[in-house]
């Protein structure tokens, strides 16, 4: 690779690169790339932007590698710092991630995206006390990022403070009242806060921009069974399932709703589906096999009701009733 620049044909390679890549020409993109680094191999941002390149082309990595050498030519570039612990995070290298969050956050303080990967990151990992102090930094910044407005919302509601998570909602929800996300995690911390009417409202409102999507759907038709509109709830939950048969919530949610209409064995027929995604659920388990009785359909939940007592504590007192209808179960299988 020569060291002599050649800075005509390092910017009209540069240039075509950029072009290829807006257009969605990845190959073409590297390959121009890797002629304008042939021409200035000093050039942080020709790594910087090939490493962007074989990303999305999902060679991880060669875009490490780009942009480790951009970082070696240009130490505090931000971007690269941040596009590099976003490649770190996806090999599962947190503690790393978190220190090129925190390099790209040091080098300029007044970028962003450093501070909403990092926030995101510890979100993930449960780690709200954490993560809040870089969300509030970033509307210290830019007081009316939408993104961190609703980052807030999901950390206060999720730690039970559903009065203020509404208000960062509804400020997310004025700097952009186009995300169907925004209104979703509206309608939780409504909900939250007992006021299902409105809550209802946001999530239709979701629904409304993004119709097919699991959360909303789910989420609506257990808060329209949970204020007894059932017709709705069924047709949401159907939605659910029809679009995710393989995701087990709507399939609770679905028992639920004929427990509450008094149909045990079409909530038996739902639970067992449940069961058979999320077998280690205790809760769900007993509850399933305390629907089995109701229904009369005991000897339909026998492999359930032995899994219950072979994961239980020896100690739990729900044993003791588990055993007893698998007892009877046996029994009427024997007659």
């Amino acid at each position: 690779m020569s060291e002599t620049p050649d800075r005509n044909k390092k910017e009209y390679y540069f240039e075509l690169a950029i072009s290829e890549l807006d257009a969605g020409n990845l190959e073409k993109a590297i390959e121009a790339f890797q002629q304008a680094i042939q021409a200035d191999p000093r050039d942080a941002k020709c790594f910087s932007n090939l490493g962007i390149a074989y990303e999305l082309s999902g060679e991880y990595d060669k875009a490490r590698a780009a942009y480790e050498k951009a970082i070696e030519l240009n130490p505090g570039h931000a971007p690269v710092l941040n596009n590099l612990a976003a490649l770190t995070l996806r090999s599962g290298d947190q503690k790393t991630a978190a220190f090129l969050y925190e390099s790209a956050i040091i080098s300029d303080p007044l970028y962003v995206e450093p501070y909403l990967n990092i926030s995101r990151m510890f979100m993930e990992l449960n780690l709200f006390a954490v993560a809040e102090p870089y969300v509030r930094k970033i509307l210290e910044i830019d007081p009316g990022n939408a993104e961190a407005l609703n980052l807030l919302g999901v950390i206060a509601n999720v730690t039970s403070r559903h009065q203020e998570a509404v208000g960062h909602f509804q400020n997310a929800l004025r700097a952009d009242a186009n995300q169907p996300a925004f209104f979703s995690n509206l309608g939780a911390a409504l909900k939250g806060i007992g006021d299902h009417r409105r809550a209802i409202i946001a999530l239709e409102k979701a629904a409304e921009l993004n119709p097919n999507n699991l959360s909303i759907m789910n989420n609506l038709g257990a808060l329209y069974r949970e204020t007894g509109k059932l017709e709705k709830a069924e047709h949401f939950l159907s939605r659910a399932l029809a679009f995710y048969p393989e995701n087990p919530f709507p399939y609770l949610n679905m028992g639920e709703l004929y427990i509450t209409r008094g149909d045990y064995r079409n909530a038996l027929v739902f639970l067992k589906k449940y069961i058979a995604l999320v077998p280690l659920d205790l809760v769900a388990l007993f509850k399933t096999c305390g629907i089995a009785r109701m229904a009369d359909r005991l000897c339909d939940v026998v492999a359930e009701m032995e899994s219950f007592i072979r994961e239980t504590d020896p100690l739990d007192p729900r044993r003791e009733t588990v055993e007893a209808w698998l007892k009877t179960a046996n029994r009427n299988d024997f007659t």
